[in-house]
């Protein structure tokens, strides 16, 4: 447990001053980290691995460490802006001399402090016990209104690590948008109401969908404060608008799907475009995800499954976030898909010594498969906005039609929140629970098409 002084509380300069355009020195986000259980802070200018310092918060807890770093953040932040000129050395200085001032642990306190580690369980009556020479607060710093600001500041903190840099930008600003929107509402105080007319404010001037997008922003950072103590209650549960949300990405039904497959099953056997077309149809992979396998990537398992591993493990690859990298099963006759075949595809590709099984780009695949096989393979049943990645919302809407729990649907998507696999398009589970759920749930589309012609 740590203790923190009392110390005066951050102004209103903090929003009211004139902003400095170019400060004379630039800081990094703030990470906390732990060594020996300890929680410590680490503060660092930006663009340099040199300057940087790191502090000890002197407690195990993750709550009050976090209390505690929000303290000192903060009380910076109001030094740094009323001091624009400030180096390095007199930042550092200053965060050094608020954490001499301001954080003791809960041994310091202690009255047998200095005695060693037999007296802790000594207690004497409080008249007796000699107290620092300043001015202590019994548990933590006076509350300040908790904002939405301060909480993002500390989920990214702990976070920001977890996402890509194009996720991260998008997270950054959604974030700025929901803050200004909530109006510096207090979230120990707030009330379902407050969150109802911040939901209409946001409806203004912009889609149902994209406000959507906002509120499942927004209750990330929520849910990660009550999982880490900062809040205690929130009323952000349904929030989200139900009418005039649906998606403009359109799903393919399961006879143009079938359809798909067949055009597929019609091109050379040594044609990448045949596999990159079929492992679409039966994986819902990405379209970079599928371009970017390489032999490797496709796994043969002791038990005769067959997947292929979606990773970044090698140069140029990439996937959206962690929660992407995945095992997915290949269902041998899905839709007709034939996997002896592919096999043989990918045997042929290693035999060559290339590293891709694309024999084209990223982007010629996307043209060739969005431009040309799918309005070729559909006919008259196609449609703008029916692209690959339609292909994505067929698979997670056949899932869900299905009742194919949450978790199982995420692990096949690769998503990092099950709300998103079903709201917008329709973990941690073994591959072989995952391929005996999608032979089910193939067998079943396909018989109800057969039942339907």
């Amino acid at each position: 447990m740590s203790v923190i002084l009392q110390s005066p509380p951050v102004t209103s300069v903090v929003t009211t001053r004139t902003m400095p355009l170019r400060p004379h020195c630039r800081l990094a986000s703030p990470y906390h980290y732990r060594r020996h259980g300890t929680y410590y802070l680490r503060i660092r200018m930006t663009g340099s691995v040199s300057r940087m310092v790191s502090v000890s918060l002197k407690t195990t807890d993750r709550r009050r460490a976090m209390e505690t770093s929000s303290h000192l953040i903060a009380s910076l932040q109001t030094f740094h802006i009323e001091r624009p000129e400030a180096l390095w050395n007199d930042l550092r200085e200053h965060l050094l001399t608020l954490v001499s001032r301001t954080v003791v642990s809960a041994d310091d306190c202690h009255p047998f402090h200095h005695w060693g580690d037999m007296y802790r369980s000594v207690t004497v009556p409080p008249s007796t016990v000699e107290t620092p020479n300043r001015e202590v607060m019994s548990t933590a710093p006076a509350e300040s209104p908790m904002t939405f600001d301060a909480l993002a500041q500390l989920y990214m903190a702990d976070r920001a690590g977890e996402q890509k840099p194009s996720t991260l930008k998008e997270t950054t600003l959604c974030h700025k948008v929901i803050s200004e929107h909530l109006e510096g509402l207090d979230f120990r105080n707030h009330s379902r109401e407050d969150l109802v007319a911040f939901r209409g404010r946001l409806a203004q001037g912009r889609m149902p969908s994209t406000v959507n997008k906002l509120i499942v922003k927004m209750s990330a950072v929520l849910a990660w404060a009550m999982e880490n103590g900062h809040l205690s209650k929130t009323y952000d549960k349904k929030l989200k608008l139900t009418k005039g949300v649906e998606s403009t990405r359109k799903a393919f039904s399961q006879h143009q799907v079938s359809k798909l497959m067949e055009y597929a099953n019609n091109l050379p056997e040594a044609s990448w475009k045949r596999w990159l077309l079929s492992l679409g149809i039966i994986t819902g992979g990405r379209l970079k995800e599928i371009c970017q396998l390489t032999p490797g990537d496709v796994v043969a398992m002791k038990s005769g499954l067959v997947a292929i591993h979606i990773n970044e493990a090698g140069e140029g690859k990439s996937i959206k976030n962690k929660q992407s990298e995945r095992l997915v099963p290949l269902t041998d006759r899905a839709y007709g898909f034939d996997l002896a075949a592919f096999l043989r595809y990918v045997d042929v590709i290693r035999r060559s010594g290339s590293e891709s099984l694309a024999q084209i780009g990223y982007r010629p695949s996307g043209e060739w498969v969005n431009q040309h096989a799918i309005p070729a393979a559909l006919g008259d049943e196609y449609e703008r906005g029916l692209v690959f990645h339609s292909l994505r919302h067929s698979l997670a809407s056949l899932m869900q039609a299905k009742g194919v729990p949450v978790t199982h649907a995420q692990a096949v998507m690769g998503h990092a929140s099950g709300t998103i696999t079903f709201d917008t398009y329709g973990a941690g589970v073994p591959v072989e629970v995952i391929e005996k759920m999608l032979k089910a749930v193939f067998i079943q589309a396909d018989l109800e098409y057969v039942s339907e012609k």
